[in-house]
């Protein structure tokens, strides 16, 4: 499948929001208003039957540590075309999750990883992560905003599958990788964002099913400064403990823009 409009972004914020409203006054008192259904941005089942290609989108994506971060990142946030205002973003960290050197893990992005299959990483110990999201805004100066009401993070008692389908050559300062790897069997739980911009732990019932997302020709230019020693990861905060979900930096995120529905 082919992408289009790959640049390099940052999701700058994750913030919920409220809406108020009033009436207006009569002789008689005013009927309560009609309280709205509520409505799920994204919800259903995900099955992409080809590849989305990030090869034809033309730029890439960039491999660095951000700012207050410790290891190197790699993000690509997707929009679907015909609602541009959300999607999906895709988030891989060096040493933690699918990334790590533990036994049974794929390895480091220097290694480079080894490409085969492996559970999912819930945010809590991410190496490759997926959260769904609404509130998505292209500014017009090749960067990317997520404002979102509602996300749909990993379901850890679900889970899902990541297959690592090439990750070549190892990273190295200044040099480009190019990546591919398949989602499948991905359940995730859709969440309303509070006020304070922290997932509702009730949850919203915005749930989500990836059975097969491929994407292929990901090319990321790694930073030329020398890569962060080999260090156990980072303790990542509980769900619940949160403060917002931009607690993690994303820095260098690749937008695209793709041919994709969610069906109920």
């Amino acid at each position: 499948m082919r992408v289009s409009h790959l640049v390099t972004s940052r999701i700058i914020s994750l913030l919920g929001a409220g809406v108020l409203g009033c009436g207006g006054g009569s002789a008689k008192p005013d009927a309560p208003p009609p309280i709205d259904a509520f409505a799920c941005s994204q919800s259903g089942t995900l099955n992409v039957a080809a590849a989305l290609d990030f090869s034809q989108g033309g730029g890439q994506a960039n491999g660095a540590v951000p700012t207050n971060g410790t290891q190197l990142e790699v993000s690509v946030i997707v929009t679907s075309r015909s609602q541009p205002d959300r999607g999906f973003f895709i988030l891989q960290i060096n040493n933690g999750g699918v990334y790590s050197t533990a036994t049974g893990k794929a390895g480091r992005f220097e290694t480079p990883p080894t490409p085969g299959s492996y559970p999912m990483d819930p945010d809590m110990n991410l190496g490759f992560g997926m959260d769904f999201v609404d509130g998505v805004v292209q500014n017009g100066n090749g960067t990317a905003s997520a404002h979102p009401h509602q996300v749909a993070l990993l379901d850890t008692t679900a889970g899902g599958t990541v297959r690592i389908d090439s990750f070549t050559p190892a990273a190295m300062p200044g040099m480009t990788s190019t990546l591919g790897a398949t989602i499948t069997n991905a359940k995730f739980k859709g969440y309303n964002l509070l006020p304070s911009g922290s997932p509702d732990p009730a949850g919203n019932g915005c749930d989500i099913t990836v059975q097969n997302l491929a994407f292929t020709g990901l090319s990321v230019k790694w930073q030329t400064a020398a890569f962060p020693p080999i260090a156990p990861p980072p303790t990542q905060p509980d769900l619940a403990a949160r403060p917002d979900l931009a607690a993690r930096p994303i820095d260098g995120a690749a937008a695209v823009s793709a041919d994709f529905q969610l069906v109920p």
